[in-house]
């Protein structure tokens, strides 16, 4: 296992009203102030996804010296409506990030399930058909479409293991994020997700509620799961995200490092 670095974990700073980051110095951030050279970008931080401007973010990334594994991609619609041609567009909004991927040199790219878990069961036939169809193309590419327990349908570890099975192609994958499940049901949730996992977004940060996720316990489960991919570090705290992304990339090599965990 290896620890990169996703951009989320400084989202304030790309979001910042006065000086944001810019996408095109997030890879020196990466490597000199946190001393890491994988990386996973965000859509929302691209300023262009035009040929030179990614040709720009692939020539920062290089005199880095740091690796742009995937993207998490947000705003491209909703995979599981029953409206067919509403969803048909979602599909083609998602279409559009393998031309951004394939220019980047991407393994991964990240698009949400949307849906609700409480809807009917054409809503999860939806689901399956949509990522199917990202499927076929991320084989033909050599990129795989994952997605992330996130909201929507998967908000549910079971509906996810089905999506995954419906479609059944190995271009098809999970991101298992350590924030987004219940406490009660966090372990044995991500347990059954991380079979299919192409990397996992690994923080401390509870969406239930106050307090911080059990990384040793969260990380025996990955290491038990035979998981041997990138933890990307995607919770850089609520307040200094330089202490914060620091901190969980300690735990996390802690526990990479020691034989009991």
């Amino acid at each position: 296992m290896k620890i990169g670095l996703a951009g989320w974990a400084i989202n304030r700073r790309f979001r910042a009203k006065e000086n944001p980051l810019k996408l095109l110095d997030f890879f020196k951030v990466a490597r000199e102030e946190f001393d890491m050279d994988t990386v996973e970008l965000n859509s929302p931080f691209m300023a262009s996804r035009e040929p030179d401007y990614l040709k720009a973010v692939v020539q920062a990334a290089k005199d880095a010296g740091v690796t742009m594994e995937g993207m998490a991609v947000d705003g491209s619609g909703d995979l599981s409506l029953l409206d067919e041609a509403k969803r048909a567009q979602s599909v083609q909004n998602a279409m559009a990030f393998f031309d951004v991927a394939e220019r980047l040199g991407l393994k991964y790219f990240r698009v949400n399930t949307g849906g609700d878990p409480k809807g009917p069961p054409a809503m999860l036939d939806a689901c399956i058909a949509s990522f199917r169809q990202l499927a076929e193309e991320g084989q033909r590419r050599g990129i795989k479409i994952v997605t992330e327990n996130h909201g929507g349908l998967s908000t549910d570890a079971d509906m996810m293991v089905r999506l995954v099975m419906g479609v059944g192609l190995p271009s098809m994958g999970t991101l298992p994020d350590f924030g987004n499940f219940p406490e009660p049901v966090l372990i044995e949730s991500l347990w059954k997700i991380m079979p299919y996992a192409a990397a996992c977004h690994a923080k401390w940060t509870r969406r239930d509620g106050p307090g911080k996720r059990d990384i040793p316990a969260i990380m025996k489960m990955v290491k038990q799961s035979g998981f041997n991919g990138t933890l990307f570090v995607e919770d850089g705290g609520p307040t200094n995200d330089h202490i914060g992304t620091l901190e969980l990339k300690g735990a996390l090599m802690a526990c990479v490092n020691s034989a009991v965990v």
